[in-house]
Order: structure tokens, then sequence, then C-alpha cells
């Protein structure tokens, strides 16, 4: 019989919870003093800041409720009593799902009738209620912003001139920090990486909430929460750091500070004629959003303006920005979705400015001053908007995103000269293969890329196949990002490893000849996590992957090559296409995979290659991958690649009408009706593949209707087509039928699939 022992010689054993620790030292204290000691102990901290979580270690992400949990923490805190459903709706969106926020603003609710809901939710802020829980929760959310260093306040301030829920984006939000000078020199880094630096700094405090890119291009960026906009724009009215004019006085809320003297302007949503009792001649920042022309004031009333932000505005058709000339001293312009035409001498007149945002594509050009920015650092353009000057002179540019280059004079010579480019995003409608190792040569003097994209805006066979590899390109260190889906190119670079880019996370190369080690190499990529690596056809390989590479990849996409999943190998994998040939029709060939592998997999695609097979082959092929992609809990996307969609329907109606004439007498018509039909599709089928236009099926598609016919024909006494002057006789009559040569009407179809049934 088991006996204890006594008490005293047990080790204490506690279990604690420790609330909001606010710096990696109190935790340093706090593991020394009981951790340490109390091995057999657990200890629960709870933190805003993710490197005190870090160090911590076993960090759990608290995610947001749900709708239906947050409508029940919400009516449990208003003892049940309910209001208006839209109003209730509007107050848990603003809440986003934090507990804390629902708790605060449910308590002001009780007691209240439901038709003061509405009230209260147009009059939520900190400083519209006398409530203890709206203190407590204005106290903790004001410890996290007294916790920041000078700058990150001045930069998280800044956030106050973006509307409520609005998605700022993560790179142009860090160059709008730069061109309003808060991001401070600092020996040895660059402002951006600076700037970014505080960035996720904001984001370790949980002061701003990260949000991923919606799909593989996109930027990333982030939002801020209700409360924490409302904590920064009281601090900004206080301080006369932001004006927002979205209201009836300037500022953002009634009883706030009003002062002629604004240093930055906020407009948003503004649809009537421009009315501010406000001295323009001090503002330094004008941001206005989903406003009409009438809402803007002068330019010339702006003396000392650094940033110029115009979104998602309405001018009248062929407006253009006069004035824009005058504004001297401006740093950053901003003309995003909104259609204007930019002044012919922009370039001539703003010296200073270093960043000319024009994305959206309602802007049809710009001008060729712009080559005339020599201090212009960020240039962004989208699909529809065409450079017309040359970019040799914009020597200072760290980053350049353009469509069409094609059409920018001499752009694949003059790119080589932008040797300060970190960031390059290019895309073209066509280009030569000389225009393309032009190209290739331009890219391997720039030595400081960190991002690099060269894209086609068409389809993917459409690419360039260049003779020129990217062996003498020597990125540093610091490359991230390297997608280029069009330019074919001789092979994988010998510097794409984890000594030359450790940081490398995405990768896309099409490469005229991939081998066994060039995807081994890239297998100890460290960062990667998404890898694309085409092919062409004509140099296929066979990998293997293996349980001891490619630890973090999420994102897998081949082509033209033959792939397996070891046991144990890819564990992180969301995505996966590949490529599988439909001769093969066996499972193990055509899924490459098994779940215990794979146990994140929820997406697959499969490109299905028809060429060799014949229609029998491509529809058993789909339904053994189908089958054994749902036995693998994936729901299937099966491709078809050299297959021809009518062709396939052409086939199996012949099949249908093969089985039926298997047993002709079951049909109840005439031998001599059923030959002369017979005569007639014959014809039709031979005139078809006379005049080559009749589609295949892969490669051997007009070999296996060619057999077909002579199945037909096998099974008549007269062989039909052989008869010229019959033909004749009928080549009105097949012509007029010539899209359903196979049925003579309705009827016939239905007795011919009847037939076919009855048959099997």
């Amino acid at each position: 019989m088991a006996v204890d022992q006594p008490a005293a010689k047990n080790p204490c054993r506690y279990f604690i919870v420790i609330d909001d620790i606010w710096d990696t030292q109190t935790w340093d204290v706090i593991k020394c003093a009981f951790v340490d000691s109390h091995p057999e102990s657990r200890l629960i901290i709870t933190t805003r800041i993710v490197d005190v979580a870090t160090k911590a270690g076993g960090i759990y992400h608290m995610q947001p409720l749900s709708d239906d949990y947050s409508k029940i923490l919400f009516y449990t805190r208003t003892s049940g009593s309910e209001g208006p459903a839209e109003v209730t709706t509007k107050i848990l969106k603003k809440c986003g799902g934090v507990p804390l926020a629902i708790t605060t603003i449910a308590s002001l609710l009780v007691g209240k009738h439901s038709e003061d809901w509405s009230k209260v939710y147009d009059a939520i802020g900190f400083g519209h209620a006398d409530n203890g829980d709206v203190h407590n929760t204005r106290k903790i959310l004001s410890f996290s912003y007294y916790d920041l260093s000078s700058n990150l306040k001045t930069c998280l301030l800044y956030l106050s001139v973006f509307p409520e829920d609005c998605l700022i984006d993560k790179i142009s939000l860090i160059w709008r920090w730069v061109a309003e000078g808060f991001i401070p020199y600092r020996e040895g880094m660059e402002s951006f990486e600076l700037g970014e630096i505080y960035f996720n700094t904001l984001v370790n405090k949980s002061m701003i909430r990260w949000i991923d890119p919606e799909d593989n291009d996109g930027r990333g960026g982030c939002r801020v929460h209700d409360m924490v906009l409302d904590l920064i724009r009281t601090i900004s009215n206080e301080v006369n750091f932001v004006t927002v004019h979205d209201m009836e006085h300037h500022d953002t809320r009634p009883g706030g500070k009003s002062t002629n003297k604004v240093h930055r302007l906020a407009v948003h949503g503004k649809s009537g004629e421009h009315n501010y009792s406000i001295a323009m001649e001090h503002v330094r920042s004008f941001n206005v959003v989903e406003c009409s022309a009438n809402s803007i004031p002068l330019l010339l009333s702006f003396k000392v303006l650094h940033v110029l932000v115009i979104e998602d505005c309405v001018f009248s058709e062929g407006s253009c920005l006069e004035h824009l000339g005058k504004l001297l001293q401006l740093r950053y312009l901003g003309l995003v979705k909104t259609a204007v035409k930019i002044p012919e001498g922009i370039g001539h007149d703003l010296k200073f400015l270093e960043i000319l945002d024009v994305r959206g594509g309602l802007i049809s050009e710009l001008p060729p001053s712009v080559g005339e920015l020599m201090n212009l650092r960020c240039l962004w353009a989208d699909n529809g908007t065409v450079m017309k000057g040359e970019i040799g002179k914009l020597t200072c540019l760290e980053e350049l995103q353009l469509y069409s280059v094609e059409k920018c004079p001499n752009f694949f010579t003059e790119v080589r000269k932008l040797t300060k480019l970190r960031v390059l995003n290019i895309y073209f409608a066509e280009m030569e293969e000389s225009a393309g190792k032009s190209l290739m040569e331009s890219l391997c003097n720039l030595h400081n890329i960190h991002s690099l994209t060269v894209s086609t805006v068409l389809a993917d066979d459409d690419s360039v196949v260049v003779n020129h590899s990217l062996e003498d390109m020597a990125p540093c260190t610091k490359l991230y990002r390297l997608v280029l889906p069009s330019i074919v190119i001789p092979r994988v670079p010998s510097w794409i490893n984890q000594l030359s880019v450790p940081l490398l996370s995405r990768l896309l190369l099409h490469v005229d000849a991939v081998e066994v080690r060039d995807v081994q190499t890239i297998g100890r990529l460290p960062s990667l996590l998404e890898l694309a690596l085409w092919s062409k056809e004509e140099n296929n390989i066979s990998y293997t992957f293996g349980s001891n590479e490619f630890h973090k990849l999420r994102g897998l996409w081949t082509k033209k090559i033959e792939i397996a999943v070891g046991e144990g190998a890819l564990p992180m994998l969301e995505s996966l296409l590949y490529s599988a040939s439909a001769e093969r029709k066996d499972a193990a060939s055509l899924v490459p995979w098994r779940r215990n592998s794979c146990p994140l997999l929820n997406y697959v695609s499969c490109y299905l290659d028809c060429t060799n097979s014949s229609y029998r082959e491509v529809k058993e092929a789909k339904q053994a991958l189908r089958q054994a992609l749902l036995y693998n809990a994936v729901y299937p996307d099966i491709r078809k690649e050299n297959y021809d969609e009518e062709a396939g329907k052409f086939i199996d109606n012949l099949e249908w009408i093969l089985r039926g004439l298997d047993r002709p007498e079951d049909v109840g018509r005439s031998a001599a009706h059923q030959e002369e039909r017979t005569r007639r599709m014959i014809r039709s089928l031979e005139r078809r593949l006379r005049d080559a236009a009749e589609p295949r099926v892969g490669r051997y598609g007009q070999q296996e209707i060619r057999g077909l016919v002579a199945k037909f024909k096998s099974w008549l006494h007269d062989h039909a087509g052989t008869d010229q002057d019959e033909a004749r006789k009928s080549d009105a009559t097949d012509s007029e039928d010539d899209e359903d040569y196979y049925y003579d009407d309705a009827t016939d179809q239905a007795e011919y699939r009847r037939s076919a049934c009855s048959s099997q």
C-alpha cells in the first residue's frame, strides 16, 4: 500500500496568475524569485508585449471572440436586456471581439431604455461617460501609450489621420512617417528600415493589429482598434497634433480644443463645399479620403505642406490639380484611386518630392517630367498608368512599381542605373527576347535588392525565354522575395543558398532545367515560406521531399516536376500545386503525399497533363485523382493541360452512339434508316478530319477519332464515305446539322441513350 510522504518533504506547488507584465526585466525578476525556485509550480502571465511573452515561452495568442460568444458576453453584462438588433450589431462590430471592450460598452447600457442605445453608441468614447469601466479601459490603454518612447508616441498619434476601421498600408504609412520627419537619422541604417522597426514595435506592443495581405502580392498592413483610435485621437486633440474634420466641428468630438492653427488636417467623407475656418498656411500634412473636389481647399492656400494625400476622391473628368507645382516643400504626394491629370511640369516644380503614389490605375499616364524628380525615393503605379519619361535620372529611387514598362522609354537598359533600389516590382504586356536579355543584364547591376518581381500581366504561358542567367546578380543578404514567373532563365542561380540569402521567404522561378541538387539547396533555406519552381516540359525531374528540409514551407507550387513526399516531410505545408500525367492512373502516382505527412494541408490543385492520353485515359485519371484527394480530406481542384474540352465532349457523345449501335434492333428503327444515318455521321466526321476542323484531345486525339470512324465502317455492309455521288447529294443536308451531326433530333438522342443503358 502506498504511503504519502510527509507534507514537509513535498515540493511546494503553486498555481499563480499575474496580469500585465510590461517589460522583460520584470519577468526576469519573477522568474528568478519564483519559477527557478519552484520548478513544480505553474505560472500564467498576461502581457501586451510580445517580447515578454516570447521570453516567458509557451505563448498562447488570444483570438477575438466569435460573434456568438460576443453576444453572450454582451447580454450577460447587460443582464439580458436587449436593444435594437441593428444597434447591437454595430456596437459589437466596434468592439471587434475584445472582451474588455465588450464589457466596457455593455456597462454603459445597463439600466438604459432600448431607445437610448443608439445615443450611447453615437457617444461611445473615453470623454463621454463618467463610468468606472470606461475609466479603467482608458487607464489600461494609457499604460501602453505612455510606455512608448517619444518617437513611437508620435508615430502612433499620426494614425489618427486615418478613418475608423481603415486598413492602413504598412509601406505607405512608414514612408509618411519619413516624409513627416518622425524617423530620426541613425548611422548605418536607412530611414525606412528604422521606420519598419517602429511599426513592428507598435505591433508587438499590441497598439496596432497586423493584417496579412489578402493575396501573395499584397503588402500587408494594420488596423487600429476603435478604442485605441479613440485614445490616440483624444490625446492628439489635446496636444493639437492632428485635426480630423469629419464632424460639425473641426475636432474629432465636441468639447475638444479649438484652434485655427492646425498642423495636420484630415478630412473624411465630406461632400459639401469647403468652408473650414482653418488657417491653411500652417498645415504641414493634408489627408483627404472619399471626398469631392468641392470639399478640398485651394492648393495655393497651403504654404508649408509636406504631405498631400488625396484618396478615393471624385474630380470632374480630365481635371488637373491646379497650382500643385506651387507646393515647393512637398515631400509626399499620394493620388490613390482618384482620376486626375498630373500637371506636365511636376518634375520641374517639385524638386524635393520623395514619394509619388498613384496606385489605383485611374491616372492614365505620368508625364515625361516625372523623370526629372531626382530626389524621388518611391514611385508606385498600378496597371492602367503608363510612365512616359525615362527613369535613368531617378538614382535616389529605393522602391519602384510600374506596369507596361515596355512603353517606358529605354526602361530595360536605364533600370541598371538605379543602384539604390531595394524593392522593384515591374510588369509588362509583351517583351522581346533581346529586351529580356537587356533586363537580366540590368538586374545583375542592382546589388541592394530586397524584393524583386518581374512578371507579365497576361497568362503564364507568355513567358520570355532569355539566354542570360542571374549568376552575376549577387544580391544583398537581405533579399526576402524573388518572383520571376514570366522570365525563363537557364538554371537556378548558385547564390540562392542559406549563406547568401538567409532571409529569402518567397521564391518563384521558371527555369529551363532544374536539377535535384538545386531543390536540395533551396530546401536548406531557413526562412523559406513559399516556393514556386517551374521547369520546361522537356527537362522533367523527379524529386522526393524528405524530413530534413523545407521545415517552414507553407506553399509549394511545382510544374513539370514529378514530386513525392516522404514520411515526416513538409510538416507546415498548407497549399500544394503540382503536375501529374493522365497516363499514370494509379493513386500513388497521381497523389504524391499522404495526410500523415502534411497534417496542415488544406488546399491542393493538380495540373493533369493530357498530352499523350486518350479521352478515356483522361476520364479515368480524373476519377482516380478525385477519389484519392477526397480520401485525404482535401477538396480536389483539377486543371487539365493540353486538353480540348470540346473534343472531349465530342468523343463522349460518340461513345454513347457506339454503345447504342451495338444492338441496333433495340432502337425500333429500320435497318435502312440506321445505315443511312450512320453513313451521314461518318461522312461528317471524315470531312472535319480532312479539313483539320475537328479539335484533338491531347496529342493522339485525331488518331482516336479515326479509329472510331473505322469502327463505324466495320459495322456497315457497304463502307460509307467512299461513294462520292452519294456524298455530294447529302452535303447540303450535312452542313445544316453540322454542329449536331451525331443526332437527328432530341427524340433520337433519347432513344440512343436508352439503348445504351439497356445494352450495358
